[in-house]
């Protein structure tokens, strides 16, 4: 497989993909012997990595998708859709004979669980690591990484390749406490420019009592960190410097799975644009909000119109300003 030559700006995402199977709505979460019928039920793209690409392709950011696939109807629909809302998707191998990973989501307004067939994500690391991987990802203006390595010492030889040959990198680890909290991770964090973490995952991992002594731990001259906090924000600081809070947008939120992949995505449109740190947060705070007014990390996800007619009705009301926390 050859690889084409990357537009100006692509952002190439990396990492496992799912398909989401979501039950939501429920009154009660079932227990064993007993069946709970619900009528919100969604199939929907799944993974950081997909999520995330699909989010900024849908704002007209140049992206791929890098993943393995498998070769079942439910891989052959996802590619389709993919590609439907502008993610090139060409550099991934299809395994025959195996599928990708399927999650089942069950959730009532209080908790949920999750039940998770890992399929081809058992070789997204392998494939990653592979030079034919890495030369594709390093035509790419930025990488984002969404996953979480056996190895990461091999990962952090990756970004130092990666960012010598001029690509920016991100990573979202996601909720994983023996990672998170292991000297792997944290060496790797020092070699990225951007670092995405929710709250819990930002205290948890950094030792922290608030984010923003998270920002303080995970601070580094040359990166952005950025701590999601849900229907708090956002906070982010860029340089070690003064952190920035910027107030979440309001929205009926109907479910929330995605809602952080769908933020990075916007941050990462703006971040990539030369926007500045506040409005890079504020994009992101769009993004992760809109598409929780649907099951699912994509059904929800703004156009480029939505995005700018919001973006351009908060800045009239003076409500997209940033503050210091």
């Amino acid at each position: 497989m050859m690889a084409a030559a990357a537009k100006p700006g692509q952002l190439v995402c990396a990492g496992e993909f799912y398909t989401d199977l979501i039950f939501s709505g429920l009154q009660r979460l079932p227990s064993l012997g007993r069946e709970v019928k619900t009528d919100d039920f969604a199939i929907s793209i799944g993974g950081g990595a997909a999520i995330t690409a699909t989010a900024a392709a849908r704002l007209g950011c140049p992206t791929e998708l890098i993943t393995v696939w498998g070769a079942s109807a439910l891989d052959s629909e996802a590619r389709i859709r993919l590609q439907a809302s502008g993610v090139r998707c060409t550099s991934a191998p299809i395994r025959r004979n195996e599928m990708s990973g399927v999650s089942v989501a069950v959730s009532t307004r209080e908790d949920r669980y999750f039940l998770t067939y890992p399929g081809t994500s058992r070789a997204v690391e392998e494939h990653l690591l592979g030079e034919e991987a890495l030369a594709n990802m390093g035509r790419a203006r930025h990488v984002h990484f969404a996953l979480t390595p056996r190895t990461w010492d091999a990962f952090r030889q990756a970004v130092r390749r990666l960012r010598r040959g001029g690509s920016t990198v991100s990573w979202d680890l996601g909720w994983d406490p023996a990672a998170g909290g292991s000297r792997g991770f944290r060496d790797l964090c020092r070699e990225l420019d951007v670092v995405f973490l929710n709250d819990d995952e930002a205290r948890r991992y950094g030792g922290a009592g608030s984010a923003q002594d998270a920002l303080a731990h995970f601070a580094r001259p040359h990166s952005t960190v950025v701590i999601k906090r849900g229907a708090s924000g956002a906070i982010g600081s860029r340089g070690a410097g003064p952190p920035i809070h910027v107030e979440a947008i309001r929205v009926e939120a109907i479910e929330t799975t995605g809602a952080g992949d769908a933020f990075n995505g916007g941050f990462l449109h703006a971040w990539m644009a030369g926007e500045a740190l506040e409005a890079s947060l504020l994009a992101g705070n769009i993004c992760g909000g809109l598409s929780t007014r649907a099951a699912g990390g994509v059904k929800a996800l703004p156009t480029r119109a939505e995005f700018d007619g919001l973006l351009g009705r908060l800045k009239g009301l003076g409500t997209a300003g940033g503050k210091g926390e």
